[in-house]
């Protein structure tokens, strides 16, 4: 089993589902890291979360972070994808158990949004319209997007509920940041 650490609770109730779908059997276990500047912070960021999670029995481990917006210590999303892996890596040789950082370009409802079928009857969805050919320029903002064509209100409810219901194919073929993360876990 993998030990993901995620942004939020979205995030954790939908990954497994999402791995289980591409994976059969394999599972992951998420953990809710209560927003991303949780993880990229310096002091006890994603490493401490990762220590103890490996002092208490996990060996294999993934970061996912959205790459829409960054926090401290980094001024620029591309700043921390340049230095995201020197972390992880370093953590790994510390640990000698795996740890990878992934992106959820440009979140992880982006990779939801691309596997929504035409004229969905599925978690509250209504007049969705086309899909982008690519969640990872558009719509800019997925989870407005997402907000806007919905019954209700998007929550982390749904959000596993799209889990459920996407084409899985079709979301990993728009988006290459799903396929990454997915191709991430062991």
């Amino acid at each position: 089993m993998t030990t993901v650490l995620v942004e939020g609770s979205g995030d954790q109730r939908a990954l497994p589902i999402l791995v289980q779908r591409d994976r059969g059997r394999r599972s992951v276990r998420c953990i809710n890291m209560h927003g991303k500047s949780n993880i990229v912070r310096r002091n006890r960021g994603f490493e401490d979360t990762i220590r103890r999670q490996y002092a208490l029995g996990d060996r294999s481990f993934v970061v996912l972070m959205d790459g829409d917006v960054t926090f401290a210590p980094y001024n620029s999303v591309q700043e921390e994808q340049d230095d995201m892996p020197r972390r992880t890596e370093a953590l790994e040789r510390e640990l000698g158990a795996p740890v990878r950082v992934c992106w959820s370009i440009l979140e992880m409802e982006s990779w939801l949004i691309g596997g929504i079928q035409p004229r969905p009857t599925y978690c509250g969805l209504e007049g969705v319209g086309r899909i982008p050919d690519n969640t990872e320029t558009a719509p800019p903002d997925p989870k407005q997007w997402l907000e806007s064509r919905l019954q209700d209100s998007y929550s982390p409810k749904v959000q596993e509920c799209l889990a459920r219901h996407i084409d899985l194919s079709e979301a990993k073929q728009r988006n290459h940041s799903m396929r990454v993360f997915l191709d991430n876990i062991p």
